[in-house]
């Protein structure tokens, strides 16, 4: 979990059906909450609190995604630029990655739903979904493209795939972009192993239809994609992870946990 913002330190958005609901759960929540709490009209405008800030976020790693892209074409890498243009005080940091989880994926939808409902369609925000949504089979796709240019066949591969949770440290699978990862590599006929030791094995397996391995693997793989930060991940080092991959091989570092000199790619 998150160590720095949890119930207490968090202020508590509320609200009820009638007046006298609205007063006593913000009594309630005040009562156990020293960040306080922050009583809205309705308890619409407190849905709407919640849906735009997964909103907000999901747009502007959307943002982060699709730059990735064009500098990947452009042949310059993001985070060096995203180092550069954090120099200016006003800058938002935000990196490119997989969105998933059941928040910042879904609540999106909640908005545009019943925006299109009401007769107005809602371009930024879908977009962004668009751009978020096609990550993991560009991971993929570039993952394979690079193992061409190796000449090493990706049919018939071995790649391994580290991570299955939607994000670090977290068992959970839920609408995990892993997901596009793995069914996209299957398009092209590579064996696909996962190791996550996060996550239940037979779970990942009823989600991905591969189940992963909890403990690091014992052989080396012509492709290796690091999905997701773990901090079991991490703490490889450079060492580790170049044991996992044959030589020549292919390392598409999704997350940047690792210098970009020892790797082939990333976002």
């Amino acid at each position: 979990g998150d160590r720095e913002h949890r119930l207490q330190t968090i202020v508590k958005v509320t609200s009820g059906s009638t007046p006298e609901a609205a007063e006593g759960i913000d009594a309630l929540y005040a009562s156990i909450v020293p960040a306080g709490t922050h009583r809205t009209s309705s308890i619409a405008v407190a849905e709407a609190a919640k849906v735009i800030e997964n909103t907000q976020r999901d747009l502007n790693i959307a943002l982060m995604n699709e730059l990735s892209l064009i500098f990947g074409k452009l042949g310059i890498d993001t985070s060096e630029v995203l180092e550069a243009a954090g120099t200016k005080w006003n800058f938002l940091r935000f990196t490119p990655g997989l969105v998933g989880g059941h928040c910042i994926g879904v609540d999106p939808y909640y908005l545009t739903h019943k925006a299109q409902e009401l007769g107005y369609h809602p371009e930024v925000i879908l977009a962004g979904r668009r751009i978020n949504d096609g990550m993991g089979r560009h991971a993929a796709d570039q993952t394979a493209r690079l193992m061409m240019r190796k000449g090493i066949p990706v049919v018939g591969s071995r790649i391994l795939v580290m991570g299955a949770a939607f994000k670090e440290n977290c068992p959970d699978l839920r609408n995990s972009k892993v997901a596009d990862i793995v069914a996209q590599l299957k398009e092209y006929n590579a064996g696909i192993d996962i190791w996550d030791p996060w996550v239940d094995a037979q779970e990942c397996a009823r989600a991905f239809g591969v189940a992963s391995m909890k403990d690091i693997p014992d052989m080396r793989y012509d492709g290796v994609i690091v999905a997701v930060g773990h901090r079991q991940f991490r703490a490889l080092g450079v060492d580790g992870l170049m044991a996992l991959c044959k030589t020549p091989g292919v390392i598409y570092d999704i997350k940047g946990l690792f210098p970009r000199h020892v790797t082939d790619g990333r976002f």
